[in-house]
């Protein structure tokens, strides 16, 4: 029996139930079920004037293809009904069970992989739920260590920390960090990516990588000796570079290391503006998504761009493929 993808529909008051209905259109619909309220679905693809036929996703039935304008979907039931554009923190357990159920499927491998819509951080955690993002959120289920990734036809970039304030950025920075960063790095290029030695830059921390010292010492006490170690140990590894140059610097790269949230990803997204996804490594499963929030005023307009889901939903099909070469 051939197995899906799953595609968490995220916030239901947001465009990520708006993303999913667009799956329908894909000539490979039946290899994605959609985690959804049902019924919110169908009031959402009326409000689009969409005409789709939902099928309840029976793990034991196959899938092969599908009819014409045909959309898998397991169902979840919101809390309270869905207003568009109107964030309701009673269904924040809901966004919580989608994503928990869908992590611990990929784990029992019932799903080749998962594809995550963008959810609302601070109204799940007004819910009483503490969630800092997917990443760390699964990374969690799955008793794995994880590193943010961003992908594009001709950018990948990776985060050494992710949601945390830039104040706590320099004391988290340290050489176990980068080490076992630049580690999980190397390893899920090689088996999702097919870069058999992949070349890594790392980014200073300071202005012009700390200007050999006047504008900073993490790289002369961090950074610099951590890779000059890793180099002994055979790894392709350049820098510390200056992050506002690192994109102008003829380095032939495959994946550039930020070292904190908005060090990278401002450029990344004004280069990758749709054609990007999200990709989670270090996990025992596959996990992307989009690059983007949950754009409440956008939600059941017909005027959201759904690129980003369905790069994201390619980048998880190509990891999975690439893996299953080499098994």
């Amino acid at each position: 029996m051939l197995k899906p993808f799953a595609v968490t529909s995220g916030e239901p008051a947001g465009i990520g139930p708006d993303l999913t209905l667009s799956i329908a259109q894909r000539e490979d619909a039946s290899e994605f079920v959609v985690f959804a309220d049902l019924l919110m679905l169908e009031e959402r693809a009326n409000a689009l004037k969409l005409k789709i036929n939902f099928i309840q996703y029976d793990r034991k039935q196959n899938y092969s293809s599908l009819p014409k304008d045909s959309l898998l979907v397991k169902n979840f039931d919101t809390t309270k009904k869905v207003l568009p554009g109107k964030l309701d923190q009673k269904n924040s357990p809901y966004v919580i069970a989608m994503i928990e159920n869908a992590t611990q499927a990929c784990l029992n491998k019932d799903f080749k992989g998962m594809v995550t819509g963008p959810v609302h951080k601070n109204i799940i955690n007004q819910s009483g739920i503490n969630f800092s993002g997917h990443t760390e959120f699964i990374a969690n289920i799955c008793k794995s260590n994880s590193v943010m990734a961003f992908v594009s036809d001709n950018m990948k970039m990776a985060l050494a920390t992710t949601h945390i304030a830039l104040k706590e950025v320099p004391e988290t920075i340290d050489s176990g960090l980068l080490i076992e960063t630049i580690e999980i790095i190397e390893k899920d290029m090689q088996v999702f990516f097919d870069l058999k030695k992949p070349t890594i830059g790392v980014l200073g921390l300071n202005p012009h990588a700390g200007e050999e010292g006047l504008l900073g010492k993490e790289e002369l006490l961090i950074i610099e000796p951590t890779i000059e170690y890793l180099r002994k140990k055979n790894k392709n590894i350049i820098g510390p570079i200056s992050a506002d140059t690192a994109f102008l610097q003829n380095l032939d790269l495959d994946i550039i290391l930020a070292l904190y949230h908005d060090q990278g990803l401002p450029l990344f997204k004004f280069v990758n503006p749709h054609q990007a996804a999200n990709v989670t490594l270090g996990l025992p499963i596959i996990r992307t998504s989009v690059d983007h929030g949950i754009a409440l005023d956008l939600t059941a307009s017909n005027n959201v761009n759904n690129e980003s889901l369905h790069y994201a939903l390619m980048t998880a099909k190509k990891m999975y493929q690439s893996c299953a070469e080499k098994n």
